[in-house]
């Protein structure tokens, strides 16, 4: 079965993005031209979104900050959206992201992770739980994003819940009305 081709929704005026053969390290949204706050948010991988299409990920995490800009204090004078990822491998589906074992831990990806929240006040940790058969390799990645986080001094936060396992929701499943919640670690 074909996965629907998703666009950018409208209030999305600019894309930029670094990316490798098989890799997107990360993408930057402008959603509101004449606001300056850029705003982190960690997911698992990159499953389609470019230049070109977006994914049903990106746009709903997208489509969320904008639609809860006025709901919540911390999103309103938001106009740029970094999208990063634990794991930089371009795969739809999770469970095949095993194949990359030896790489999953990317240096070029933590250190693009560092900048970028280095610059943003604000991450949305959105990550989800372990893709299958890599659990201790995902529990070690996490921690070390933590720390770079902590490092960084940034405000953390996540929407809805946290797993049993103590994971953030995934933006994929993110509802509109979903809370808004800080976290700290």
């Amino acid at each position: 079965m074909r996965k629907p081709v998703y666009t950018y929704p409208d209030f999305v005026s600019r894309i930029a993005l670094y990316q490798q053969p098989g890799k997107r390290y990360w993408l930057t949204l402008t959603v509101c031209e004449h606001m300056e706050e850029e705003l982190c948010v960690i997911l698992k991988n990159p499953s389609r979104a470019n230049r070109e299409v977006s994914d049903k990920t990106v746009y709903n995490v997208a489509s969320y900050i904008y639609r809860n800009k006025e709901r919540y204090e911390e999103l309103r004078n938001v106009g740029k959206v970094t999208i990063l990822n634990l794991i930089p491998f371009y795969q739809t589906y999770s469970d095949r992201l095993q194949l990359h074992r030896n790489g999953i831990a990317d240096h070029k990806n933590l250190s693009f992770i560092d900048k970028f929240s280095k610059n943003c006040d604000k991450v949305i940790l959105a990550w989800g739980n372990h893709p299958k058969g890599l659990y201790e390799e995902y529990e070690a990645l996490k921690e070390e994003v933590k720390n770079i986080l902590r490092n960084n001094g940034n405000s953390l936060f996540y929407v809805d819940r946290l797993s049993l396992s103590g994971n953030p929701k995934h933006g994929q499943v993110w509802g509109y009305q979903d809370s808004f919640c800080k976290i700290w670690v």
